[in-house]
This record gives C-alpha cells, sequence and structure tokens, in this order.
C-alpha cells in the first residue's frame, strides 16, 4: 500500500501534458521556429515612424503599413488568427494614444522592445530561453480559449521560488489552436 501511494504521488508530481496540451505548446514552439527563420521580415514592417529630424519623435502609427503587416500574418503566419490579429490592433491603438499623450517621448511605446518574443533580446536568445529543457510548462484549457504557462529558470542554480513565469494566451480558430497575442510576463499569482 505505501509503495502504491508513493507511485501516485510521484506520477502525480510529474504529471505530463495531455495530447491538446501538447499541441498548444507545439504551436508556440513552431511560432518561434518560424519567427527565428523570418524575424528580418517581421521587422521589416515600419509600423511606427517619426514625424521629427531624423525619424525622432514625435512618433506616428502607420496603419496602412499596419494593414500590410496583418495581411503577412493571415497570409503566412499559420500559428496567429484573427483573434491575435485583433490583440495587435488594440495594442498599436495604445501605443498611437501613447505617441499622442507624450509627442517628446524618446522611446516608441509598444516597440522598445521584441514584441512578438518578448524580450530586449533577439529571438536566438530568447527560443533557447523559453525552449529550454529547465523550464517548466502548463497550459489551462477553457472551451475554446488556453493558456500556456513557461516557467524558465534565469541562472543556474536557481530554486523554485526563483522561476520567473511568462504566459502565452490561445483561441481556438477554424479548430486549430492559433496564438492571441504576444508572450507576456505574469502577474501576480503563477
Amino acid at each position: 500500500m505505501i509503495w502504491f501511494l508513493f507511485l501516485l504521488f510521484s506520477v502525480s508530481g510529474k504529471a505530463q501534458l495531455s495530447s491538446e496540451q501538447l499541441k498548444i505548446k507545439k504551436t508556440f514552439f513552431d511560432f518561434l521556429e518560424f519567427y527565428k527563420k523570418n524575424e528580418a521580415t517581421f521587422n521589416s514592417f515600419q509600423l511606427y515612424k517619426g514625424t521629427g529630424k531624423e525619424n525622432n519623435p514625435p512618433y506616428t502609427l502607420q496603419w496602412k503599413e499596419a494593414e500590410k503587416y496583418f495581411s503577412y500574418l493571415r497570409k503566412h503566419v499559420p500559428f496567429v488568427g484573427e483573434a491575435y490579429i485583433k490583440a495587435e490592433r488594440v495594442h498599436f491603438k495604445f501605443a498611437d494614444s501613447c505617441f499622442k499623450d507624450d509627442p517628446k517621448e524618446e522611446l516608441p511605446a509598444g516597440f522598445d522592445y521584441d514584441r512578438w518574443a518578448g524580450g530586449q533580446e533577439s529571438i536566438q536568445y530568447t527560443y533557447k530561453w523559453y525552449t529550454s529543457p529547465k523550464n517548466k510548462y502548463t497550459v489551462t484549457i477553457t472551451d475554446h480559449t488556453a493558456v500556456l504557462k513557461i516557467g524558465t529558470v534565469l541562472w543556474e542554480g536557481a530554486v523554485e521560488k526563483d522561476r520567473n513565469w511568462n504566459f502565452v494566451p490561445f483561441v481556438k480558430e477554424n479548430g486549430k489552436w492559433k496564438m492571441a497575442d504576444n508572450i507576456y510576463p505574469m502577474e501576480g499569482d503563477k
């Protein structure tokens, strides 16, 4: 009996992701791989520009270029869908409002980091960070939405409480799991 309880607790402590959860995780990993190969294309869209001297502030959002970007996503990026594009529109509207509220701000709000991979580093670095075998991955599915949580270890010798958590929202569109937004740091409870 004691052996059975030990086995039960050791298996439940290392719970595996279900096949549906694995599809979500794989979608994110596939997106990262795609982005790694196409980073220059993603960054080629001039989504904002400075109207000051030498492309300096004040900044304005380039909505025609944003529409080209959305067309590119629809045609070439199978890991995202309409929910992702809707979220991007919201982010762009917020950035545009920041540009208008503070026209002297030197950093273009919402574009001062790698929006797609969620960091200051290039995808070459963040890819290794998000796909590390030391990470923990959880996926919570509720009807047609899901959240992938990625717990990363930032330094050698870190303990569990030092784990840094990020999340990626998903939505099921036309029977397939698609990213519904970019990766962001977790706030509050992990």
